[in-house]
């Protein structure tokens, strides 16, 4: 793996708040990254000192704004190191396009937040450099199934050998340790991967995110997501690589890519993955 750098930018904008936080006491940030909302948010506090009374509230602003970016580029590291990638990509536009969301004196102390959306036009996803190779379009021949399709029927039965029509994929990982990330792929029991970054297109990805999160498919998010007939199934095990990926059985696999329409789908990212309530949080 390679070393991790920071930008140039971050760094002379550090070495600057490391000498002005020498003279007092330094901003606390907290961040937290909300799966279920799909938004990383941030709060700066500053609690007065003799410096803080020698700023003028442009100033304080732009050094609470400075701590809160600091902080989101570490986030941030640690979410794209979790996808495998081997370095940091440079984020200095997207950083610098931010804006605080609100700015407060209150007494003795000052305060800032920011909000950050991670899928969506102008969000975290649509700047970073992942390899979204995939498209939505998919050929009956690649599938290695045979059917016919039934006329004004708008799925599948399960009689003789014709595969179901899913509408999305649900995948049940609350026993395991899996975590929610911004990339999640999904393999077989035999080690086939079938679902992931690579297999969708860049518009499809930032828009919907590769996976959605919730802690239970009765959601009215998950319903929308993965349609009136999802596949339902439990994951096996966590994939070799680690907690951004998911192992299904052969069997569920099979189920899923039977269908043509079924892995259309799944290029549309009509893919949830079910995780503990503790997890759909996560604080830093």
């Amino acid at each position: 793996m390679k070393a991790y750098f920071f930008p140039l930018a971050l760094i002379v904008l550090g070495t600057s708040l490391r000498t002005s936080w020498a003279l007092g006491t330094a901003p606390r940030v907290d961040a937290v990254v909300d799966w279920a909302k799909n938004k990383i948010f941030l709060k700066a506090e500053w609690h007065s000192n003799t410096e803080l009374s020698r700023r003028t509230n442009a100033e304080l602003r732009a050094e609470l704004k400075s701590a809160i970016i600091m902080k989101l580029s570490s986030v941030t590291h640690t979410l794209w190191m979790k996808t495998g990638a081997e370095e940091m990509p440079d984020l200095a536009d997207f950083w610098g396009g931010l804006k605080v969301d609100t700015f407060q004196i209150a007494g003795n102390s000052v305060s800032a937040t920011m909000q950050v959306t991670l899928r969506g036009k102008q969000s975290l996803m649509a700047h970073l450099p992942v390899e979204f190779t995939g498209t939505e379009n998919a050929k009956d021949e690649d599938q290695g199934a045979t059917y016919e399709k039934r006329p004004q029927v708008g799925a599948y039965d399960a009689s003789g050998a014709e595969p179901i029509l899913y509408t999305g994929l649900i995948i049940d990982a609350r026993h395991l340790s899996f975590e929610p990330g911004l990339i999640a792929d999904i393999y077989s029991d035999s080690g086939r991967h079938l679902y992931g970054a690579s297999t969708l297109s860049r518009a499809t990805a930032v828009k919907r995110g590769v996976t959605g999160f919730s802690v239970s498919d009765t959601e009215s998010a998950v319903r929308t997501r993965v349609g009136r007939r999802p596949l339902r199934v439990s994951a096996l095990d966590l994939s070799a690589g680690g907690n951004a990926g998911l192992v299904i059985s052969e069997e569920d696999a099979a189920k899923i890519m039977a269908h043509i329409e079924s892995v259309k789908n799944l290029r549309r990212a009509r893919v949830v993955i079910l995780v503990s309530p503790g997890k759909m949080a996560q604080k830093f």
